[in-house]
């Protein structure tokens, strides 16, 4: 019955990315609030309350991957109070990182860095040193949002603990590069060159794991890369590439956020207007805070460029 469900919800997704972007108005009388329709169909039946935190870190990962944030993290909460009574610090430090990426999506960093700390402290770095890894390159995302000197150095500890234990590491490899990637593109260090050979690294990965989510990403953050060295053409190509491959709604608003850079980049404002409504529909329908902000800078600045060729 939960695969059904999950087989419906990626359906009626389809449905929505078939018909442009879902309008937030006709689906969510709350835009601020309202998760999408089809994040209802994916909230864990009456037997999965019972046992939540194994559902939870199972089928309630499905919540996190289709945008259902904050089900993922209410749902996340009560399973941790119960993998709290029932003293198993497994479910505990697996259920603290899966809730700080839901966080991190949100814009509320500095809850993400607390759940992210929290699992730190709770693996031993012998024995749990995957949870390590995944909680330093969490620390080392909010640290690059926040424009914090040591983004770089948390991502390159990661990958450091990573070549220390080669088993079967090579899609957690592929994220702590995309993470390093990330910081040295718009962390407080900038190393464009460096960030192009790592995150190209990270996209052969993510094509060998055949992860397609992690794939698009890593695939914008490198246009992002070429539109910040100036080569707006390559990125727009490089943007094109991905754009019926993009699936899930938080890929489509990244997606759309970053050819409307380049578009503007282009001057071409209509275009790049286009782009943005299509970014803030979903930003709002997600609750994508700090992303909502960058997409009203991108706003503003077409509506200036507007107002000055008037």
């Amino acid at each position: 019955m939960r695969n059904r469900l999950l087989l419906l919800a990626v359906m009626l997704l389809s449905v929505s990315l078939l018909a442009n972007e879902p309008s937030s108005e006709n689906s969510h009388p709350d835009k601020t609030s309202a998760e999408p329709d089809y994040c209802q169909l994916l909230q864990p039946s009456a037997a999965d309350r019972r046992a939540l935190p194994p559902w939870m870190l199972g089928s309630g990962e499905s919540l996190k991957r289709l945008g259902c944030w904050r089900s993922h993290i209410y749902w996340g909460r009560k399973a941790l109070t119960a993998a709290e009574k029932d003293k198993n610090t497994d479910w505990q430090r697996s259920l603290l990182l899966s809730m700080a990426s839901s966080y991190f999506y949100l814009g509320d960093y500095d809850q993400c860095l607390e759940l992210a700390n929290r699992a730190e402290v709770l693996s031993d770095s012998k024995v749990h040193w995957r949870q390590r890894v995944e909680a330093l390159y969490m620390r080392s995302a909010v640290a690059r949002v926040k424009q914090q000197n040591h983004s770089v150095s948390l991502a390159e500890q990661a990958l450091d603990m990573l070549d220390q234990h080669r088993e079967h590491t090579t899609f957690l490899k592929g994220k702590v590069l995309y993470n390093l990637g990330a910081a040295l593109t718009d962390g407080a260090t900038i190393d464009l060159e460096r960030a192009s050979k790592v995150l190209t690294e990270a996209e052969k990965i993510f094509r060998k794991e055949s992860s397609r989510y992690d794939l698009v990403r890593t695939v914008i953050r490198l246009a992002r890369v070429e539109y910040l060295k100036g080569h707006y053409e390559s990125a727009l190509t490089t943007l094109n590439s991905m754009q019926y491959k993009l699936g899930t709604p938080r890929s489509r608003m990244l997606f759309y956020q970053q050819r409307a850079r380049v578009l503007q980049a282009l001057k071409h404002w209509d275009r790049a207007g286009m782009d943005i409504e299509r970014a803030r529909d979903l930003a709002q329908i997600l609750g994508a805070k700090a992303d909502m902000e960058r997409i009203s800078q991108l706003q503003q600045q077409n509506q200036s460029h507007s107002t000055s060729t008037l």
